[in-house]
């Protein structure tokens, strides 16, 4: 058992407690080869095992279709090489819907490449944006949002600083939040050591990947961040495959009944 155990850990740490440990990707010293690199790399692994595309499709796509003549805006809060709304953009246009996607980064690295990798997507701006201070962004990024949007973002903050983004999208959305990030679980844990141990290599992605599962959130954690807020204000929590804690809220559902 004792020869076991590190082989156990490897692949099925403990997960009960949230880790704060840094992630490679967040450091100024970090390789900037690797770091593209890892961006490169998170169009496969979000396309695999990002949730972004479905749950957008099932929360925010029925509103669209209502209105097709409008166009939508949104704000995506650390897009980092901005391959989810690429693939949002794709979706909509699909449809024959009309939007405008703004990818808010806070690093200045990503910026750059992200810019050079939607140059053929004229519905997204790449812009400097801290998803701290999204009201202070009203009027120089856009006009308020419909939807404010991110994907694996919240994991890389303290609880203050999650509790701080809620504020900041349920303050400048006009429509509504979409936060979608990762849940901790050591299955998820263990599936990602084998796929990306197998196929991804030369990046971030392996270290940071299993780092980010470990620092990602349960149910209860964040139902117990907005408990104190009043029912008509909180979001709603619920999971979504693979291994996906959401944050949702829809404003205008409650205005329509």
């Amino acid at each position: 058992m004792t020869i076991l155990r590190p082989v156990k850990e490897f692949f099925f740490p403990d997960v009960r407690e949230r880790l704060y440990t840094e992630e490679l990707m967040d450091r100024a010293d970090v390789s900037l080869k690797k770091l593209r690199r890892t961006i490169d790399q998170f169009d496969l692994l979000n396309h695999l095992f990002s949730s972004a595309v479905s749950l957008f499709r099932r929360q925010i796509l029925p509103d669209l279709r209502r209105d097709p003549q409008r166009v939508w805006t949104f704000w995506d809060l650390g897009a980092g090489g901005a391959d989810i709304d690429r693939a949002l953009v794709r979706l909509c246009r699909r449809q024959g819907l009309k939007v405008r996607f703004f990818a808010l980064d806070i690093d200045e690295r990503i910026l750059p490449w992200a810019r050079d990798k939607s140059r053929d997507y004229p519905e997204i701006e790449v812009v400097k944006g801290s998803a701290l201070e999204l009201s202070a962004l009203v009027g120089r990024v856009s006009d308020r949002p419909d939807w404010v949007l991110s994907n694996h973002m919240l994991h890389h903050l303290d609880y203050s600083d999650v509790l701080k983004v809620i504020h900041e999208a349920e303050a400048v959305a006009t429509s509504g939040y979409l936060l979608n990030d990762l849940r901790r679980s050591a299955w998820a844990y263990a599936g990602y050591t084998i796929f990306t141990g197998l196929f991804v290599h030369g990046s971030l992605a392996f270290y940071d990947g299993r780092l980010s599962i470990r620092r990602g959130f349960s149910i209860t954690e964040l139902e117990n961040l907005v408990s104190a807020w009043p029912e008509s204000q909180r979001p709603e929590i619920f999971q979504a495959a693979p291994a996906r804690v959401v944050l949702w809220r829809h404003k205008q559902k409650e205005i329509c009944g």
